[in-house]
């Protein structure tokens, strides 16, 4: 997985083609799944119901699996690593900060893990259903994924010459807001796609308190 770090909202005319592409590879996977399943679902049969040759499937999706989850490469928000990493500086929408920093790990994660994209499509959870190993393929992806973002975090405070210790708190908050965000998603399965800022209170209070009882 490759370090992605997404520098501003621009969209243009390739962005839009490219979100295209991406969106025709799901969809061809998934139906093509649904009628064959997903053993008999090639992806020379996916690239070629989506219009794209096998080489442009993989410069989208590095395997089938993916493509009928819809996963893709995380993109990690500048603004937000910048936000983490020096809570003083006002936050893009201009709203005072007023979260403490785990707040802001949760926030963050969230953020980065929502990039991959969510198999929130009745379809696809229909899918996942009957094929439980895509279960797993999505936990790689995402614990991948969090590991990019502490990986990008310490290599940031590395740059300023901060403290051991800074990186070794970067890393246990952004591992600490993993948990929490596994434990709101046992009780909200789209945590990811429509974050609750009450389910995700609801779960930091929670490990708030079980730190309390084994401190």
């Amino acid at each position: 997985m490759q370090d992605s770090i997404e520098e501003g909202p621009t969209v243009g005319v390739r962005d839009r083609k490219r979100a295209e592409t991406f969106r025709r590879i799901h969809e061809a996977a998934v139906d093509l799944t649904l009628r064959d399943g997903l053993a008999a679902a090639t992806v020379a049969d996916i690239a070629e119901r989506a219009g794209v040759s096998r080489r442009t499937f993989f410069n989208y999706y590095p395997s089938k699996e993916d493509a009928v989850l819809g996963l893709r490469e995380p993109q990690i928000p500048a603004h937000a690593v910048e936000a983490f990493l020096h809570p003083s500086l006002p936050p893009p929408d201009g709203t005072s900060p007023g979260k403490d920093r785990l707040w802001q790990a949760v926030e963050l994660t969230v953020t980065t893990l929502a990039s991959l994209g969510s198999p929130a499509n009745p379809k696809v959870h229909a899918i996942v259903a009957a094929n439980t190993e895509l279960f797993d393929r999505v936990r790689e992806h995402r614990d991948a994924t969090q590991e990019l973002l502490v990986n990008v975090l310490t290599e940031r405070v590395a740059e300023q010459n901060r403290s051991p210790s800074t990186a070794d708190s970067v890393r246990a908050l952004v591992l600490l807001a993993g948990a929490i965000l596994r434990f709101a998603h046992c009780e909200d399965p789209d945590i990811l796609k429509n974050p609750d800022p009450t389910a995700i209170k609801k779960a930091i209070t929670t490990f708030r308190e079980a730190l309390k009882d084994i401190a």
